[in-house]
């Protein structure tokens, strides 16, 4: 688990940014985390672009494949073989099994233990978190299973490729296989449907995807709608923290902006991104509330930390 090291040099402007999140944070009575890839990187997993990105080994062999042909669910209907050909079901599956490896043997960082502490502050009354994340951390660091949607699924959970009977179930490591290091592909048994027998595949809404069951993302919105009612309900405050959003695939960063705007309540807004490009808001979200709207340009984990610094010296006082 990464660590932070707070004796770096902190300019002005994020230092005032970070004094003004932990006024937004002690003043709101509500909380919506929005998390992206970002905020996974202090936990050693990647990002789907920039600096930050991981790149599964076999795709730089492969110049003509990329994280883009990976993650597309045809390959659970390609032909159950070996080959070093790259075109089949086996090394389809030998992509999640990195991926699962890496999500699972990978530890929440401090980041998920601070948002939690927060969301369970005496003036908080509603917490949420809506996240484009597969790595199921969110639950793993210890937050109300009830309180996040998972937008994109998760690798714990599995589906039939046909959805015969529309049911998940856990993936209990069926996602770790054995690959051949020779042809990249998945050399042991696939795994499978236990009621039709056809092949099974993660619960993740992939690119190009129209057999992802969205059963268990439909639970999740439901929470996510009595999350939202209770704050119209009771006039809360809330405070959209924005964790690591990327643009190449804007769903998080376009749920934080519209919840932002959103007329039914009031709304203040942290951008939280290491790419100053990324960590602005658009003058077009900003100009249609008169909620505050901070950008921090540092990591999801040494932002957290430093606000959280400043929120245990404001308490202390009191």
């Amino acid at each position: 688990m990464a660590t932070v090291n707070l004796s770096e040099e902190v300019n002005t402007e994020i230092e005032e940014a970070i004094n003004k999140a932990a006024e937004l944070v002690l003043n709101c009575e509500a909380i919506l985390f929005t998390s992206g890839a970002g905020m996974g990187v202090s936990s050693g997993l990647g990002t789907f672009r920039g600096i930050a990105a991981d790149v599964w080994p076999p795709l730089l062999k492969h110049p003509e494949l990329n994280f883009t042909h990976m993650s597309n669910s045809q390959w659970f209907r390609k032909t159950e073989c070996i080959s070093d050909r790259h075109n089949t079901a086996n090394f389809g599956y030998a992509f999640w099994t990195y991926r699962y490896n890496a999500y699972t043997s990978a530890d929440p960082h401090l980041g998920y233990k601070i948002a939690k502490r927060w969301s369970q502050l005496n003036h908080i009354k509603y917490s949420f978190s809506f996240t484009s994340n597969i790595d199921g951390h969110w639950i793993k660091s210890g937050w109300n299973s009830l309180s996040i949607l998972e937008c994109h699924g998760s690798v714990h959970y599995m589906q039939c490729i046909n959805s015969c009977r529309k049911r998940l179930w856990n993936t209990n490591d069926a996602l770790k296989l054995k690959v051949d290091n020779k042809t990249d592909c998945v050399s042991s048994r696939l795994p499978h449907c236990p009621y039709c027998k056809k092949l099974a595949r993660p619960n993740v809404l992939m690119f190009d995807d129209f057999e992802f069951l969205d059963v268990r993302l439909t639970e999740q919105t439901s929470h996510y709608q009595t999350f939202k009612s209770n704050i119209i309900k009771t006039k809360a405050k809330l405070l959209v923290i924005e964790l690591g959003a990327g643009t190449a695939v804007p769903t998080v960063r376009h749920e934080s902006a519209v919840t932002f705007i959103d007329p039914r309540w009031t709304a203040d807004f942290i951008r939280i991104n290491p790419s100053a490009e990324h960590s602005i808001i658009e003058s077009y979200y900003r100009h249609k509330t008169k909620g505050q709207g901070i950008e921090i340009t540092l990591d999801a984990l040494t932002a957290l930390t430093l606000i959280d610094e400043v929120i245990k010296k404001k308490i202390k006082r009191f």
